[in-house]
């Protein structure tokens, strides 16, 4: 027997770590991301005497996309028995739970739906808003985004980690900074659907503001050079991809050619929207 499956990896526009439990559980979380066509891959090989599982992603993990978690979407959907996406999802997000990562469910559910989606996360529950735009309008905001590969990625999970704690720890400036991320969140999904794009590539810069508060680790001297380095060149809004500390960087530009050559000595992830999601034997899964 042969399987063959594939899953794409995400940028999140806004809201993530909002995501990681127990923040929905005390102040409730919320993602807006989309799934883009860069791929974890994976071959099932089974046989009576023996099976092999076989990999590759198109993107480093820890590049703040979203690897790890399709990768394991990817394993998952080749042995198990279920058809239904959100419980396939749920499914991955405990085994990463047994394993001791720190993350949340944006990842998995991003890689099995597909497309742009806006999740509420409210205790154990997960509400999914579909983001369904004008043509014209998904077509600027495709080209207008530029991804960045920063190089020296840091595990999101290590990440996730020490912001929890300062969170369970009640501390005040990462509490507030988390609501705040929250409402620039809800704020991006109401400018999206409205097709204001400038305002929404704007919005980028409030969310990393309020990011970078949540642990003095979120950030490095060569993020905020490439960050301003953006901002003066063709970019109206620049945000890290990810729990941060590392990864990818997100530019929305007015110039993105401007900005694509002051980027030259970086590795620019070149992407389309992805909107079939996890896809198994050629197929869209479910």
């Amino acid at each position: 027997m042969i399987k063959i499956a594939k899953a794409p990896v995400r940028i999140d526009f806004g809201g993530g770590t909002l995501d990681v439990y127990p923040i929905p559980s005390k102040i409730g979380g919320a993602v807006l991301n989309v799934a883009i066509n860069k791929y974890v891959r994976g071959k099932l090989i089974a046989d009576k005497d023996k099976t092999i599982l076989s990999y590759r992603a198109d993107v480093p993990t820890s590049s703040g996309l979203g690897t790890s978690a399709a990768m394991n979407l990817v394993w998952i959907s080749l042995i198990s028995k279920t058809k239904d996406r959100i419980k396939l999802a749920e499914n991955v997000y405990g085994l990463e739970r047994v394993l001791g990562v720190v993350g949340g469910k944006q990842d998995q559910y991003a890689a099995t739906l597909g497309g742009i989606n806006f999740f509420e996360f409210k205790k154990d529950k997960v509400y999914i808003t579909k983001i369904n735009l004008k043509k014209k309008i998904m077509e600027d905001l495709e080209r207008n985004l530029l991804l960045c590969y920063m190089g020296k990625p840091r595990l999101s999970s290590d990440v996730n980690g020490l912001v929890m704690n300062n969170f369970n720890r009640g501390n005040k400036k990462t509490v507030n900074s988390l609501k705040n991320i929250k409402a620039v969140t809800y704020e991006m999904k109401k400018t999206l659907l409205k097709g204001d794009l400038m305002k929404f590539g704007f919005l980028f810069n409030e969310e990393w503001k309020n990011r970078k508060k949540l642990h003095r680790l979120i950030t490095t001297t060569k993020i905020d050079k490439l960050v301003k380095l953006g901002l003066k060149n063709g970019a109206v809004g620049a945000k890290l991809c990810g729990a941060a500390g590392g990864g990818s960087i997100l530019y929305y530009c007015n110039n993105k050619n401007k900005l694509r050559k002051k980027l030259k000595r970086e590795k620019i992830i070149n992407f389309k929207f992805d909107f079939d999601g996890l896809k198994v034997n050629g197929k869209n899964f479910g």
